[in-house]
């Protein structure tokens, strides 16, 4: 999912091209996807400044659906009908979420398959859910946080006083029994305050017709964690970056106070090499082994 603006982001720029980490937002999803599926079976719904999105990542070999008029993001997985015809499973990811990692993407899908599920949500705990739809599983009290089964998906403003308390949020991951979200997605309605068509709604949808909804919660909430401002934004570069260090360090990279060093995600460093504080290293740098970089 990529063709929204980004509003919040108070910029012209679609909000999937700016970068954290050395390159865009969308270009990390991409990257992470690629390690579960080829990138002929990536499919990029683009609306919003859709040809400088597609010029961003053409080199990564995925397909693009232009969603011309955005209409919420059921909608784009509506206009996304005749390119996933073919496939038995759909997985949808946020385009604006680049910390997602191959190993929960494969989680999602080998559950989803493992409960022979319609629909299976990716959720996650946070300490403050404010904001974010609620997930109502089946049950009360201690057995719905247990039990897989999901009987909606309440959006903030329309939850009661006792389903605000609730902390597990729909992360907008999903995945999804194809043949069945086409033969039921027309039945998603626009009634609501914004116009759309939401993509949550599919839970209630198949709930009616006795499809089974399910949801799997991520151990690690910031990995779902989209960037809707600037401040959020940041926050994902600096959680990136930090990644990255620790990815250096554990192929034998030594890095002196990894926090004041700015090094992207496709940057790459041999082994015993030595890296001390401020230094920045950027683009698709390669650096041999047994090196010493100075601030």
């Amino acid at each position: 999912m990529a063709a929204g603006k980004g509003t919040r982001l108070k910029s012209k720029h679609p909000k999937v091209l700016h970068e954290v980490g050395g390159k865009p937002i969308l270009a990390h999803v991409i990257a992470t996807a690629t390690k579960v599926v080829a990138a002929r079976d990536i499919f990029v719904i683009i609306g919003h400044e859709a040809e400088r999105v597609r010029e961003a990542v053409s080199a990564s070999g995925v397909n693009f659906v232009l969603q011309a008029e955005q209409r919420g993001t059921g909608h784009a997985l509506m206009v996304a009908r005749k390119a996933l015809a073919g496939y038995d499973q759909v997985i949808v990811l946020s385009g604006d979420a680049p910390l997602i990692t191959a190993e929960t993407i494969r989680s999602l899908s080998d559950f989803h398959s493992g409960q022979q599920a319609t629909m299976t949500l990716l959720t996650a705990d946070l300490e403050n859910p404010t904001g974010y739809g609620r997930v109502i599983r089946k049950g009360s009290g201690a057995k719905a946080g247990k039990e897989a089964i999901v009987t909606a998906i309440v959006e903030e403003k329309s939850a009661t006083p006792a389903q605000k308390i609730i902390r597990e949020i729909n992360s907008g991951f999903y995945a999804f029994d194809g043949p069945a979200l086409y033969e039921h997605i027309d039945q998603l309605s626009t009634n609501n305050a914004h116009g759309e068509y939401y993509l949550t709604d599919m839970a209630g949808v198949f709930n009616k017709a006795r499809r089974k909804v399910v949801a799997i919660k991520t151990s690690d909430a910031g990995e779902v964690l989209g960037s809707n401002t600037r401040a959020e934004m940041m926050m994902l570069d600096a959680r990136l970056r930090l990644a990255k260090c620790r990815e250096l360090l554990d192929v034998g990279v030594t890095v002196f106070y990894p926090h004041t060093c700015v090094i992207d995600s496709d940057v790459e460093v041999g082994a015993d090499t030595v890296i001390e504080p401020f230094v920045q290293l950027l683009g698709n740098t390669k650096i041999g082994s047994d090196c010493r970089i100075r601030s």
